[in-house]
């Protein structure tokens, strides 16, 4: 594995300007401009897909997350002009290289290792018990808005970018010379004056006619474009489904209790501490034991008489102590307890037992309700493996769903056209209910969906609750231009914030000229007046200073003293231009904890840099899409052409 990745880097260090280009993008928001090869996917990492279900999930789990720390829910609109679509679609892209790669390299995961990862995780923790429970994992998921199989495949991608990534990044240095270096370069301050226009700052434009908005809609398509609907007939079978009618005898819960316990997924065996010391005579053994019955310290015990160092097991299982005998004899003693003992090779020795953690066994009537709904599951996908056999026969023998409702009593249900987001045409969202989980929360369902021939049954499949599922699509609705009476404020609205922006962009333009030819900021701030605001500020690398556009922050840490820097502001709808006035040295010399610091700091730098071209290796192979266009239609925002 680690040859395969040196390889990789090896052959990609040469264009590490790709990888530095892949960042900008990132930073700037620039998107790939591929064809899409679907109108599903977000985006796409060689041929595995990023669908737009699973991105709008992650985008909308953002969303909440933020909205937690900052008690304020962004709209998606919001959201997508702070440019939150690009980093959540960034990690995504990241996470889906590492997969491709990890299978490539043959990387998998122990399922048993990510259960007992999962049993690890504090907020899984019955408060009462100090155990996991099911029911607090499936508690907090149903809080977070987060399926479980969604949740299971997060950690074993994380699993196997753990097993992957610390790969490429592990025996790094960081020279001295480097992190001082470093450190003058982060800690040097700059200082400039900054002229920041508002939308005040220019005539807003007059209101277009019409025609002009007209021709603005048909320019933009993509944004006023009402996504295809279709309209379902289905069968839908879930395990939950006939667990009513099921009954468990006590006699399997057992059964199952016992099968938990003999495969160490239930209670703890003992562990002892052991303190193993090896004597020359049992003359030399007996004085180490009346040593340590006086409580002093085995490590000075054997020094002080000339013997190797104590051998120190702890908290182990017994079948980890090495001799035999000394593991026979350290679990028999009490807890502080030590004794001498000759093993099979006439080797004396003293063993003392330090700590015991007892075993722990464990209730059934705690595990019960979690076993019992496991028995009920596997009864019930057994149950349905009979009657969705009788079902594809039916489906093969060209029965309708009505038809086979009927005969077999299974209910049906009919869905008026929903889109491809699993919304109905008023917005609402099919989420269902934790026990099922609706139609916009499955992508197996509306991928099936929407490729169904329309009018006919399609297959039996696979939900991903581990039910069945057949639908038929009756009717649909092709994605269509909306009326131009519903979308005309939206239209303007977006027309407007257009103009302003190109208004602004040309003044900028035209005041950055001005300035390079020898005027003064403050001078054309007067001249332009509302609008137009002048500050100082002050700023390092590690501190760029919020108030300034990215664009802005870049020129003015690159450039040199009387340099012009122009772009965006940081805030919607502005315009900077600023002069680079001063360069102030950093002297301090590097030490202490700031040293510690700055060598960790570097080292991630390092770190990232490797990482960087061991992405760009995996795109080269992988090539990367990404599709702006249905993500904004998925999210049902208007995007900037």
């Amino acid at each position: 594995m680690v040859e395969s990745i040196g390889s990789k880097i090896r052959n990609t260090l040469v264009g590490l300007l790709i990888g530095l280009l892949v960042i900008g993008f990132a930073i700037w928001g620039v998107s790939d401009v591929f064809t899409p090869s679907g109108t599903n996917s977000a985006a796409a990492v060689g041929d595995e897909q990023i669908t737009l279900l699973e991105f709008e999930t992650a985008f909308r789990r953002e969303l909440e997350s933020q909205a937690q720390e900052s008690e304020r829910a962004l709209t998606n609109q919001e959201a997508y002009a702070a440019g939150i679509h690009n980093q959540v679609l960034g990690q995504m892209v990241t996470q889906k290289a590492i997969d491709v790669d990890a299978t490539d390299l043959g990387i998998g995961v122990n399922r048993r290792t990510a259960r007992k990862l999962v049993g690890e995780i504090p907020a899984f923790t019955d408060e009462l018990t100090n155990k996991f429970s099911e029911d607090k994992l499936n508690s907090v998921l149903q809080r977070m808005r987060i399926t479980r199989d969604q949740f299971e495949k997060d950690m074993l991608q994380n699993l196997r970018s753990q097993q992957t990534v610390p790969a490429i990044v592990s025996g790094i240095d960081v020279p001295t010379t480097m992190a001082e270096n470093f450190y003058s370069f982060v800690t040097e301050q700059r200082k400039a004056s900054v002229l920041t226009l508002s939308e005040a700052a220019v005539d807003a434009p007059a209101d277009p006619s019409d025609d002009v908005l007209k021709d603005y809609i048909n320019a933009n398509q993509a944004r006023f474009t009402a996504p295809e609907y279709r309209k379902l007939t289905y069968i839908r079978i879930e395990p939950v489904d006939l667990t009513a009618d099921i009954t468990i005898n006590e006699d399997d819960v057992q059964a199952g209790f016992q099968y938990r316990i003999d495969r160490g997924e239930l209670g703890t065996q003992e562990t002892r501490s052991v303190i193993q010391i090896n004597a020359s005579s049992e003359n030399i053994a007996n004085q180490v034991l009346e040593q340590i019955k006086l409580g002093l310290d085995p490590a000075e015990i054997a020094s002080g008489l000339g013997l190797d160092t104590p051998l120190t097991y702890d908290s182990v299982l017994k079948d980890a102590v090495v001799d035999p005998v000394v593991a026979e004899t350290a679990f028999e003693l009490g807890a502080n307890e030590s004794a001498v003992v000759k093993n099979d090779f006439d080797v004396w020795m003293v063993v003392q037992t330090s700590f015991i953690n007892p075993a722990t066994t464990p209730v059934l009537e705690d595990m019960r309700e979690e076993i019992e709904q496991e028995l009920l599951t596997e009864i019930a996908q057994e149950k349905l493996f009979d009657i969705t056999t009788d079902i594809e026969n039916a489906i093969q023998d060209g029965l309708s769903i009505e038809e086979i409702s009927q005969q077999y009593e299974v209910p049906y249900s009919t869905v008026t056209f929903i889109n491809r987001r699993g919304a109905l045409q008023d917005g609402t969202r099919l989420d269902g209910t934790s026990n099922i989980p609706g139609i916009a929360t499955d992508d197996k369902i509306l991928r099936e969906i929407f490729t169904a021939d329309i009018g006919r049954v399609s297959d039996l499949f696979e939900t991903t609750t581990k039910g069945w599922m057949a639908v038929r699509v009756d009717d649909s609705i092709e994605p269509t231009l909306r009326p131009f009476d519903t979308i005309r404020d939206n239209a303007l609205a977006n027309w407007k914030t257009e103009a302003i922006d190109d208004l602004l962009q040309e003044k900028m333009l035209d005041i950055a000229s001005r300035v390079q030819t020898g005027e003064q900021l403050s001078a054309i701030a007067e001249e332009i007046g509302a609008g137009a605001a002048i500050t100082d500020v002050s700023l390092v690398r590690g501190q760029p200073d919020p108030s300034l556009g990215p664009r802005v922050v870049v020129g003015l840490l690159d450039g040199l003293i009387g340099d012009v820097s122009r772009g965006p502001g940081a805030a919607p709808l502005t315009r900077q231009v600023a002069v680079l006035t001063d360069i102030i040295a950093n002297n301090d010399g590097l030490a202490g904890q700031f040293a510690d610091v700055v060598e960790q700091q570097l080292l991630n730098a390092i770190s990232s840099d490797i990482q960087t071209a061991y992405s760009a290796a995996i795109f080269k192979e992988n090539p990367v899409a990404e599709y702006p266009a249905q993500i904004a239609r998925a999210l049902g925002v208007d995007a900037p052409n």
